[in-house]
């Protein structure tokens, strides 16, 4: 057994490292098949990115699907009436539409998921938990936040329904703001509600300057609970996790599945967020279970493509051998190399070694064996 991680990517240690994390942090790990009926998510399509989805006929004739979302599979498999909140955590793939092309591709996930009485504390945890998983990956790191209810409570107050309401939301999270101007302009808003509706635009940045400018938009309770809760997680996890915390209220994309806490995390040097969650209590609700829900999940095929990594396979030991070569001696030297527990590989003598670095080379011919021999 190899008593380290060296063959492993930097991305694919940090993974482990945070199975270690969330066990401490009481969650435990959950097991889910590669499929589900189809059904599952044709009636809550609405919870999805997108209604494409890799579906099959099964041998004994039913519907099912390629896994497109973990968190719907989790919450249809959870109790209905829990005594306590379950905290799990998973390492799963799923299959959605590529942005890039017209094709699917397989993301490799991690991330957790608190089902139960959401309550400030449980806020807290998750969130301090995504800060973590981050700061795993690199030292430059970037969460933000959002509450959902913030910009919806704005809407509702301005009386915003319906084809302008969906508009001003894409606007919002496009960060477009002509166009949440034109919304405004086409809504017949007074100069005090479209300035307040374009100011949703601006309130990004530091939490503590950025909330503070967001209470002087504020329209009713529903905003004030919004902006009280995301300051208390805010404080609670800038003082014991280190690294960048920030809001950002054009946090506003797909409200049918989430309806308060949003987050989204960055690692310089990747141009897209690898890190999404927040809080989906409309999801149990759907799914006829009691109580709310919140988690995360890091994207780990888009944290492969952090540059640093060589990319290398560090050898202990390369065995190169010539046409002439006793088998027998060329898996001998394999074989010994590898009991004392040394990352060994046998390549024929000219063959590339590839993306391989080594320590010692050992050439074996038919006249014996060589030390340092021809790398």
């Amino acid at each position: 057994m190899l008593s380290d991680y060296k063959t492993l990517s930097a991305a694919e240690r940090a993974a482990l490292s945070l199975r270690e994390v969330y066990e401490r942090y009481g969650y435990r790990k959950y097991r889910m098949g590669q499929f589900e009926e189809y059904s599952l998510y044709m009636d809550n399509k609405n919870f999805l990115s997108s209604e494409r989805v890799i579906s099959f006929t099964d041998l004994d004739g039913r519907l099912l699907a390629l896994r497109p979302d973990v968190t719907l599979s989790i919450v249809r498999h959870a109790s209905e009436q829990p005594r306590a909140a379950e905290r799990l955590y998973y390492t799963e793939s799923v299959y959605r539409p590529s942005a890039e092309n017209n094709a699917f591709k397989e993301i490799s996930q991690i991330g957790i998921e608190y089902i139960g009485t959401v309550d400030r504390y449980a806020m807290t945890e998750v969130t301090l938990l995504a800060a973590e998983s981050l700061r795993a990956f690199g030292p430059r790191a970037l969460l933000e936040l959002s509450d959902v209810r913030f910009a919806v409570g704005l809407l509702d107050a301005l009386g915003l329904e319906d084809g302008l309401r969906s508009r001003a939301l894409d606007a919002l999270a496009q960060k477009n703001r002509p166009a949440l101007e034109a919304v405004a302009r086409e809504a017949k808003l007074a100069a005090g509600d479209g300035a307040a509706l374009c100011a949703l635009i601006e309130l990004y940045g530091p939490w503590q300057p950025t909330l503070a400018r967001a209470r002087q938009i504020c329209r009713g309770a529903e905003m004030t609970a919004a902006l009280d809760e995301l300051g208390a997680v805010c404080g609670a996890v800038a003082s014991h996790c280190g690294g960048e915390l920030s809001v950002d209220f054009s946090l506003v994309n797909h409200t049918a599945y989430y309806n308060g806490l949003l987050m989204r995390g960055y690692l310089e040097g990747l141009p897209r967020a690898v890190l999404v969650g927040g809080r989906y209590d409309g999801i149990l609700k759907k799914l006829g279970k009691a109580g709310g829900g919140i988690g995360f999940g890091l994207d780990l095929s888009e944290i492969a493509q952090l540059p640093g990594d060589s990319g290398e396979t560090p050898l202990d030991l390369l065995v190169r051998y010539t046409e002439d070569a006793d088998p027998a001696a060329v898996a001998a030297s394999v074989a010994d190399a590898a009991d004392s527990g040394l990352r060994v590989r046998a390549l024929r003598q000219g063959e590339d070694p590839g993306d391989c670095s080594w320590k010692e080379t050992v050439l074996v011919t038919g006249a014996g064996i060589e030390r340092g021999g021809e790398g």
